[in-house]
C-alpha cells in the first residue's frame, strides 16, 4: 500500500478505488463474458482473458500515473471476468454432469488460495526487486499460462450461430432470462451473496473493531477465518450438490436462513456482542461463498448447455448489483446515524439493519421461483 501511495502520489481513498475499480470492472462485464464464453467457447475465452490479465499487469508495472493504473486494473477486472466464465464454460463442456457442480467449487476455491497463498510473496518481492520487476514478471508468466491453454485446450464446443452477431445476443439473453431457473438461480446468487460480499469487501472490519471493539489484528484474523471457511466447505457443497442436485434449494436456504439469524441476534444485541457470537456470525458467513456457486448451479442446469456461461453470469451479476447496493445503503445509513448522534453501537445496527430487508425480499422470491420453476417442470 506504501509503494502504491508513494509510486501513485495518492492517498489511501483514491488507493482502495484501485481495488473497487477492478472489482467493478469483473462485476459490469459478468454478462458479456458469460455471452462470449458460450459464443467463442472456453479455449478462445481463456486465451483472450490471460492475454488482457497478463497485459493489464504489464500496463500495472509499468504506469506511473494514476490514471494508466486504473485503466490497467479495470483491463485486469474484465480479465477475470472472461476467467471465471471460461473456466465454469469449459468444466462444463468437458465433463460429465454429475462431476460439474464440484469442479466449479474447485476452481473457486483454487482462485481464493491463490489469492491467499501469493500475497506473502508478492510482498516479499515488492520490497525485494521493486514495482515493476514484480508486475511485469507476473503479467508475463500469466501470458506463458496462456501459451498452456492453446496447448491443452485442443477445441471448443460446437457453439450457437446466428446470421447476425447482435440479434443473436439478445436472442440468447431473453431466452435465457424467461426461463424461471434462472431467476430462481440468481435471486439464491443475491440472498447468499449481499451480505457476505459487503462483509469481506468493506464493511467486516469496521464493524468488528468499532462496533465489536476487537483489535485489528483480532478482526484481520477472523476475517482470514472467513475465506478458510469458504475455502473447506466449498468441496462440501459441491460434492453434495453433484450428487443429490435436489437438494441445492434446500442448502441454500438453510445457509441464508442461519446469516438472517445472525444478524438478528448481533443486532438486537444490547452493547457488545459475546465473542463467541461473533465468531458464529463470521462462520456462517463463510458458508455464503458456497451457497452463492449453488444458485449458479441451478441457473446453469436450468438451461441449454449452449448457454450455461449466460446463464450463470446472469444470476452472478444479480449478486453483484445487490452487494454493490447493499455497501451503499450501509454507508448511508451509518453516516446518517452518526451526523444525528447515535453511538457507534447504534449506529452500526441501524445501517446494517437494512440487510434484513434484502433478506426477506430475496427469500420471497425465492420461494416464488421456486414454485415457478417446478411447475414449468
Amino acid at each position: 500500500m506504501d509503494l502504491a501511495e508513494q509510486r501513485f502520489q495518492i492517498g489511501p481513498g483514491a488507493l482502495s478505488l484501485l481495488a473497487v475499480y477492478q472489482l467493478l470492472a469483473y462485476a459490469i462485464l459478468q454478462l458479456p463474458a458469460g455471452l462470449a464464453a458460450d459464443r467463442l467457447g472456453p479455449r478462445r475465452t481463456l486465451l483472450v482473458a490471460m492475454v488482457l490479465i497478463g497485459g493489464g499487469q504489464i500496463g500495472f508495472s509499468l504506469a506511473t500515473a494514476y490514471p494508466l493504473a486504473l485503466l490497467a486494473r479495470g483491463i485486469l477486472g474484465v480479465g477475470d471476468a472472461l476467467t471465471f466464465m471460461g473456466g465454469l464454460r469449459l468444466i462444463t463442456a468437458w465433463n460429465a454432469s454429475n462431476r460439474v457442480a464440484l469442479q466449479v467449487q474447485l476452481m473457486s476455491v483454487i482462485g481464493m488460495a491463490g489469492s491467499l497463498i501469493s500475497t506473502i510473496p508478492l510482498s516479499l518481492a515488492l520490497t525485494t526487486i521493486g514495482w515493476t520487476p514484480t508486475f511485469l514478471s507476473t503479467g508475463v508468466a500469466t501470458i506463458c499460462l496462456g501459451v498452456v491453454v492453446l496447448l491443452t485446450v485442443t477445441s471448443d464446443p460446437p457453439a450457437p450461430r446466428s446470421p447476425s452477431v447482435l440479434p443473436g445476443l439478445f436472442r440468447d439473453l431473453r431466452s435465457v432470462w424467461l426461463v424461471p431457473g434462472t431467476r430462481l438461480g440468481m435471486w439464491m446468487v443475491i440472498a447468499s451473496a449481499f451480505s457476505f460480499v459487503s462483509f469481506s469487501t468493506l464493511w467486516g472490519y469496521p464493524y468488528l473493531t468499532r462496533a465489536q471493539g476487537l483489535g485489528a489484528d483480532s478482526a484481520s484474523r477472523l476475517l482470514t477465518v472467513l475465506i478458510l471457511t469458504n475455502m473447506i466447505t466449498g468441496p462440501l457443497f459441491g460434492l453434495l450438490a453433484s450428487r443429490r442436485p435436489e437438494l441445492r434449494i434446500r442448502l441454500s436456504g438453510l445457509v441464508i436462513t442461519l446469516v438472517c439469524l445472525m444478524w438478528v441476534v448481533l443486532l438486537l444485541w444490547p452493547g457488545r456482542a459475546p465473542s463467541a457470537a461473533v465468531v458464529a456470525l463470521v462462520l456462517v458467513l463463510g458458508l455464503c461463498g458456497p451457497a452463492t456457486m449453488l444458485g449458479v448451479d441451478v441457473a446453469r442446469t436450468s438451461n441449454d448447455a449452449t448457454r450455461v456461461a449466460t446463464a450463470a453470469a446472469m444470476a452472478n451479476l444479480g449478486g453483484y448489483v445487490a452487494a454493490l447496493l447493499t455497501i451503499l445503503s450501509i454507508g448511508w445509513l451509518l453516516d446518517l446515524g452518526q451526523r444525528n448522534g447515535l453511538p457507534v453501537n447504534a449506529a452500526f445496527a441501524l445501517a446494517l439493519s437494512s440487510q434484513l430487508v434484502l433478506f426477506l425480499f430475496a427469500g420471497l422470491q425465492i420461494f416464488r421461483w421456486v414454485r415457478k420453476s417446478r411447475a414449468q417442470t
